[in-house]
């Protein structure tokens, strides 16, 4: 919009003096809208009208206006009055700027409009009081010219006048030259926004590709993270499946190793039951062997008292007799190491079977150790299972481990049993070793009395002097070594 300033100066270039000169009957028309909405315009057609007023005569002719009395008149014409056609292209130059101005965008309008008002809301209060002015002086001088057109009757009066509007035009030149200053500086304001305008429009669309390239990337990745939750989904459900397959065949292996457990124990009852029957065989057979010792003796006794009474008999029935009882020794021998050997095979099988039982418990024991273990990790390795899935879970985890612990303790139990039958066995291993080292020293015993018996026999043959020396010195050699025999029949009866 024009100031009021620029809006005066317009009134008085078309109330001009040569206006003035003509009839009062036609008024002057008011300036065109084109002028009043455009400021630069405006301007430049002040300048270009008072350029052509100083060329211009004092007083034109009333050819120069035309009779029409229109309210909107021509950008070319102004009431009549026919301008230059430099004018007339400057004019319309402005209107072509105009439409340009109006063509552009309500918004960049706006904006600039918003920012340009702040800085001619100062001009315009500074204008104002200079238009308010002017008005009181163009009253005073509307006044003054009515007086003076009614008084005049010469022409050095119309002068004086022209030269009082031509120092008013001077005045309003300046004035000109300032809006033109200020018009140029809105021009540079506006270019400056303009430019600022582009660069955030710029901006903007960067910041939308941007925006729209990061949009992108997001989905992608929200994408990729979706078929990763779907993967995983999918791995969970599978896991689970494999652990509750894994659950059921531990569950079953449980139940088979409790089953190989229970049928272990039942089975070391069973060799416990006849290991303690062996063992009360075994006491019996001692007593029994107690019992035949001392017969053994009293009969050696005996034997002794009859070998004294029969010192006197003949040297070949002792040797016969010697001879017989050599023979039956010897028998008693070989039946002594016969039953010594059956009793060491026994002893050898019955450690077999320990050394077996200890292995099978040691091997049950372990596979159920190591099913236990995968069970529990197993049953750790899945927190993420349902409420539901973990308690049940739970429940049998702590059933089975009960159910192991009791399987563990009966286990111990027939360890300890194991353990007391293996202290038993080291005892008649002893004793077997005992009976062996005893049987080593009666069978050097047996050699030296079969050397003796070759000697006395040797010198029965011979004849030698004093025959019935050695018979009565082997007598109680030959008892000593049927004690041992029957010692070490003992000592091996007790080892089987």
């Amino acid at each position: 919009m024009v100031s009021p300033v620029l809006r005066l100066v317009l009134k008085l270039l078309i109330v001009s003096p040569a206006a003035a000169s003509l009839d009062s009957l036609h008024p002057p028309p008011p300036p065109p809208s084109w002028l009043l909405q455009d400021e630069a315009a405006a301007a430049l057609w002040i300048w270009n009208v008072t350029h052509l007023l100083h060329l211009l005569p004092p007083a034109l002719p009333p050819s120069l206006y035309s009779s029409s009395s229109s309210s909107s008149p021509s950008p070319s014409t102004m009431d009549g009055f026919r301008l230059p056609p430099v004018i007339e292209e400057v004019l319309d130059a402005s209107d072509d700027v105009c439409e340009v101005k109006e063509e552009k965008p309500i918004m960049l309008a706006q904006t600039l409009m918003a920012k340009g008002r702040e800085s001619l809301d100062e001009e315009t209060v500074v204008e104002g009081e200079k238009g308010q002015q002017e008005e009181k002086m163009e009253t005073k001088e509307a006044e003054s010219e009515e007086q003076e057109q009614g008084g005049m009757k010469d022409g050095e009066g119309e002068e004086e006048e022209l030269e009082k509007f031509r120092v008013q035009m001077e005045q309003l030149l300046l004035e000109l030259e300032e809006t033109r200053e200020v018009s140029q500086r809105h021009e540079e304001n506006f270019m400056e926004l303009q430019g600022v305008l582009e660069e955030e429009r710029l901006a903007s669309a960067h910041q939308a590709e941007s925006f729209t390239r990061q949009i992108q990337r997001l989905q992608a990745q929200l994408r990729s993270i979706q078929e990763e939750m779907n993967s995983l989904e999918e791995e969970k459900e599978s896991e689970l499946e494999e652990v509750q397959l894994e659950l059921r065949s531990t569950q079953e292996e449980v139940l088979m190793l409790q089953q190989a457990a229970e049928e272990v124990a039942a089975e070391r009852e069973n060799d416990i039951a006849s290991l303690q029957e062996e063992l009360c065989r075994l006491r019996a057979e001692l007593q029994r062997l107690h019992a035949t010792a001392g017969e053994y003796e009293q009969q050696i006794s005996t034997l002794r008292v009859e070998m004294s009474l029969k010192n006197d008999t003949s040297k070949q029935g002792q040797a016969t007799q010697l001879q017989d009882e050599f023979v039956s020794l010897t028998d008693e021998c070989q039946t002594l190491t016969h039953n010594n050997k059956r009793l060491s095979n026994k002893v050898e099988h019955l450690q077999q079977k320990h050394d077996m039982c200890e292995d099978a418990y040691l091997a049950v024991r372990t596979e159920g150790q190591v099913k236990t273990s995968s069970y529990i990790s197993l049953s750790q390795s899945g927190p993420d299972l349902e409420d539901l899935a973990t308690s049940v879970v739970q429940d049998e985890v702590s059933i089975l481990t009960f159910q192991l612990k009791q399987a563990e303790e009966t286990a111990q139990k027939v360890q300890k049993e194991c353990e007391g039958l293996k202290a038993e066995l080291e005892e008649l291993q002893h004793l077997y070793d005992r009976s062996q080292k005893q049987r080593t020293t009666l069978e050097t015993e047996l050699q030296s009395c079969k050397a003796e018996l070759h000697k006395i026999l040797e010198g029965r043959s011979k004849n030698c002097t004093r025959p019935s020396e050695p018979p009565v010195l082997s007598i109680p050699f030959i008892g000593l070594i049927v004690v041992v025999a029957l010692i070490w029949c003992w000592w091996e009866e007790l080892a089987s």
